[in-house]
C-alpha cells in the first residue's frame, strides 16, 4: 500500500475485541461507454464519488461526498489549499474597515448562463444560509446580516457581531458556494430545474436520480484553460466495496473513498493506482445528551468503558488513518493528546461500565439505539464490534442503517437517536471547524443535543481570540470541556482514499473539505 500518512496511534488496549461483524457490498459493472483501460474519450472525465446528491442546493447537505457534487458548479469567496493557507477565490481583494466589517471586492465574473456575478447574489447566498436554517450555517457564524451590505455590484461589507478570527477560512467552506438570486427566483427555488446556475467550471448538464450526474463546461468560466476536459460525469454509488470493484475493474478514471481494506488489490491492478492523504476528519461516536438513560452523565461515562476503540480501529482500518488520539485530529489547531488521555486513556473495562450503570440506577443495564450511514462497510463494522463489547458490559445496542440524507433527517427530529456514528471535519485546520457544527441551531447540534451555556461561551472565547497562540489554548480549553461531559467519543482520524487511472494528470485531494477539484485534471 502506499503511504503517505503521519500516523499517530494511542497506547495499545490490552483487552480483545469480542466480536465483530462484516458486512459485504454488491458490484457492479464498469460504466458503459469507456473506462480508464478501455481508450475512454479524453474529453469525458469519468469520476465515482459515494452519495447521490438529491438536490443541488449548494449548502443543502452538509456531507463531503455531497460537496464533491456541487463545487464542480458553485464556488466560494475563499479557497482553502492543503497547507492551510487561505487563497482568493471570488473575491479578488478584501480588507477589514474594523474588527467587526469585512470588505470584499469581488472579480468580474460571469455564471454559466452568463449573467454577472454580483454583490447581490452573494450576500443572497450567505444569508438564505441562516434565513433557511440550511445545514451550512455552522460557516456563517457570527455573521451579522441586518448589519452587512451590498455597496456596489461589485462590492460588499459582511458585518459580524464580534471579532470573528477565522472568518475568511470559514467562508471557503463549499456549502457557502455563490448561486444567482435571479435564476433562483425565476425557477421559483427549484434546484432540479433551473436554480442550479454558478460561477464554477461546469454547469449542470443533466441529472439521473440515483445513477449519476452529467456535466458540460461552463463557457463562462473565468480561469483561463480551465476546466481542461469539457465533459464530466460522476456516478454516485453509495457502498464503498462497490466502489473498490469498480476501482479494480477501471470502471472510472477517478474514484473516491474506495474500502480501506481493497487498498492493497486496487493498487496491484495494472493502469490504476491509489493516492491517501491525512484529513481533518473525525469519526466519532456521538451521544444524544437530551435522550435518557444518556441524559445522565454517568451513563455516557459509561459508554466509554464499554468499547474498545483501539483494538476496533486497529482490526477495521489497519494502519489506515488512525484511532482517536485527541478530539479532532492531529495537525488541527487545538489538538492536545494529553486531555485525551486524561479523559479516554483509562480503556476498555466492561466491568467498570456495569458498576456505573449500576450506581445510575440500571442494575440490569440499558438498551440503546445507534443510527450508522449504510453505505460506509468500514463504520459500520465498527458499529457492530461495538454492539458486541457493549454487550460485555450490560448494554445492548441496536444498530439501525441508514441511506445519508434519510440518517441526517432522522437526527434532526432529535428524539429519534441515542447515538450516531458520524463523522465530522476541522475543515479550516481550526478546532471551530468541528465546535460550531454542533453549537445550538447549528448543523449538526442535534446528534448530541449538548446546549451547555459554558461550553458555547468557551466556543465564543475562541472565536474573537485574534492571536493565534491564544486561540489554541482558547479551542483547547473548549474540547477539553467537551470531552469532560462525554457526548462526542473520538474513534477514527480519517485518511483519505482515491483510486486513479494512470492516465490522469493534475489531480489531487483536499484535505479540507473533500470537495477534490477537477477543473485542472487532464486524460492522457
Amino acid at each position: 500500500m502506499k503511504k503517505l500518512l503521519a500516523t499517530v496511534l494511542c497506547g495499545a488496549m490490552l483487552l480483545s475485541l469480542a466480536a465483530c461483524g462484516g458486512s459485504g457490498g454488491s458490484t457492479s459493472e464498469a460504466a458503459s461507454g469507456g473506462s480508464a483501460s478501455s481508450g475512454a474519450s479524453s474529453d469525458t472525465l469519468r469520476v465515482i464519488n459515494q452519495q447521490d446528491p438529491g438536490t443541488f442546493d449548494p449548502a443543502g447537505v452538509d456531507d463531503q461526498s455531497y460537496f464533491q457534487v456541487v463545487r464542480q458548479i458553485y464556488e466560494p469567496l475563499f479557497k482553502l489549499n492543503n497547507d492551510g493557507t487561505v487563497e482568493n477565490w471570488l473575491c479578488e481583494e478584501y480588507s477589514y474597515d474594523d474588527d467587526t466589517h469585512l470588505r470584499i471586492t469581488l472579480r468580474d465574473v460571469q455564471f454559466s448562463n452568463g449573467d454577472p456575478l454580483t454583490a447581490e447574489d452573494v450576500l443572497w447566498s450567505l444569508q438564505r444560509i441562516r434565513d433557511e436554517t440550511l445545514p451550512a450555517i455552522s460557516a456563517i457564524q457570527g455573521i451579522n446580516f441586518e448589519e452587512s451590505q451590498v455597496v456596489d455590484d461589485k462590492t460588499l461589507v459582511i458585518a459580524t457581531d464580534g471579532p470573528q478570527a477565522t472568518l475568511i477560512s470559514r467562508l471557503a467552506y463549499p456549502g457557502t458556494g455563490v448561486a444567482s438570486k435571479a435564476a433562483y427566483d425565476a425557477a421559483s427555488g427549484d434546484w432540479l430545474n433551473g436554480a442550479a446556475i454558478g460561477t464554477g467550471p461546469y454547469a449542470l448538464k443533466e441529472y439521473i436520480a440515483g445513477d449519476r450526474t452529467e456535466y458540460v463546461a461552463n463557457e463562462n468560466y473565468w480561469r483561463e484553460g480551465e476546466p481542461a476536459i469539457p465533459n464530466l460525469q460522476m456516478r454516485h454509488i453509495t457502498d464503498d466495496t462497490t466502489r473498490s470493484t469498480e476501482a479494480r475493474a477501471m470502471g472510472a478514471d477517478i474514484i473516491y473513498n474506495i474500502n480501506s481494506r481493497e487498498i492493497d488489490a486496487v493498487d496491484a491492478v495494472d493502469g490504476i493506482h491509489t493516492i491517501e492523504e491525512l484529513g481533518t476528519n473525525t469519526t466519532y461516536l456521538m451521544l444524544n445528551s437530551k435522550m435518557a438513560p444518556l441524559d445522565d452523565p454517568a451513563v455516557r461515562e459509561a459508554v466509554t468503558y464499554a468499547i474498545n476503540v483501539q483494538q476496533t480501529v486497529d482490526l477495521i482500518y489497519g494502519d489506515f488513518g488512525s484511532a482517536g488520539s485527541g478530539m479532532v485530529a492531529p495537525g488541527v489547531l487545538g489538538y492536545d493528546e494529553n486531555s485525551f488521555q486524561e479523559h479516554y486513556g483509562h480503556g476498555y473495562d466492561p466491568e467498570k461500565a456495569k458498576q456505573l450503570l449500576a450506581d445510575a440506577g440500571y442494575p440490569d443495564g440499558i438498551e440503546l439505539t445507534m443510527l450508522t450511514d449504510i453505505g460506509d462497510s468500514t463504520r459500520n463494522d465498527i458499529a457492530e464490534a461495538f454492539q458486541a463489547q457493549m454487550a460485555s458490559a450490560g448494554i445492548t445496542l441496536n444498530i439501525t442503517m441508514l441511506e445519508n440524507v434519510v440518517l441526517y433527517n432522522r437526527v434532526a427530529q432529535g428524539d429519534q437517536h441515542h447515538m450516531v456514528l458520524y463523522g465530522l471535519t476541522c475543515s479550516n485546520f481550526e478546532a471551530d471547524g468541528l465546535l460550531n457544527q454542533i453549537l445550538p441551531g447549528s448543523s449538526n447540534s442535534k446528534m448530541t443535543g449538548f446546549d451547555d451555556p459554558e461550553f458555547v461561551n468557551l466556543i465564543n472565547i475562541g472565536a474573537s481570540t485574534m492571536d493565534r497562540t491564544e486561540r489554541e489554548q482558547a479551542w483547547k480549553n473548549a474540547l477539553d470541556y467537551l470531552a469532560e461531559a462525554n457526548v462526542m467519543i473520538p474513534v477514527w482520524h480519517k485518511a483519505l482514499v482515491a483510486a486513479v487511472g494512470d492516465n490522469v494528470e493534475g489531480f489531487e485531494l483536499c484535505r479540507d473539505y473533500e470537495e477534490h477539484y477537477l477543473q485542472t485534471v487532464t486524460l492522457n
